[in-house]
């Protein structure tokens, strides 16, 4: 009458059921929805893209810049 019942394990088994399920499906996604990775993520195009944004004093007060000295021309310390 005390005896736990075995009912965790069919639904510990369905979790992993559908977490399986679910990573075949990102894999099939990744695999042949979505393309090559655009050229904008390569570390040559951030690095000169960084530099352009520096070069335009983009927002140098608060955002990603205001680490720059823009008169030693390099990251504060």
């Amino acid at each position: 009458m005390n005896r736990g019942t075995n009912e965790w394990k069919t639904v510990v088994g369905a979790a992993m059921f559908f977490i399986g399920f679910t990573a075949l499906v990102i894999i099939w996604e990744k695999h042949y929805v979505y393309g090559p990775i655009p050229h904008t993520f390569d570390k040559d195009w951030v690095a000169m893209q960084t530099k352009r944004m520096l070069d335009m004093k983009v927002n140098p007060i608060q955002g990603f810049f205001a680490k720059w000295d823009y008169d030693k021309n390099e990251w504060k310390k």
